[in-house]
């Protein structure tokens, strides 16, 4: 159990500060067009291609950094888990690491807001056995 929560602690907080360098990266670089402006349109089809390509270009842009994060935090998911991905055993060695932090990026693009509720689900289920197992019992 404490594997999991520090997993989900660790991507949590993976994902809060790729989600924050994001949020700042959309409002600074005009060239992968993040900003949604309002500008005329010859038709529907051209509004609704431009908004998929932003938020194609706004997930990728959070994997980028996430993985970024985890390269530099030198985060890897997996083995959090206990678990040992087949990478691992890749030579040169930077290169399993690498798989690894992608890895870790597209959990972190994809999966924010899944590991905060867990997250809060398992704190309050370890709040909840604490107080079950801190009552006295009667007889």
């Amino acid at each position: 159990m404490d594997e999991l929560m520090q997993f989900l602690a660790v991507m949590a907080a993976l994902s809060a500060g790729a989600q924050a360098i994001t949020q700042q990266m959309k409002k600074r670089i005009t060239i992968l067009h993040l900003n949604a402006k309002a500008k005329p349109n010859d038709s529907v089809w051209d509004e609704v291609y431009e908004e998929a390509l932003r938020r194609v270009n706004i997930h990728l842009l959070a994997g980028i950094n996430g993985a970024v994060l985890a390269g530099v935090a030198q985060v890897h998911p997996l083995q959090l888990l206990k678990l040992r991905p087949i990478w691992s055993s890749l030579q040169p060695e930077w290169v399993g690491s690498l798989l690894d932090y992608g890895f870790a990026g597209v959990l972190v693009a994809y999966g924010g807001p899944w590991f905060h509720d867990a997250l809060g689900l398992l704190r309050t289920y370890k709040t909840q056995v604490k107080a079950i197992q801190s009552t006295p019992k009667k007889d």
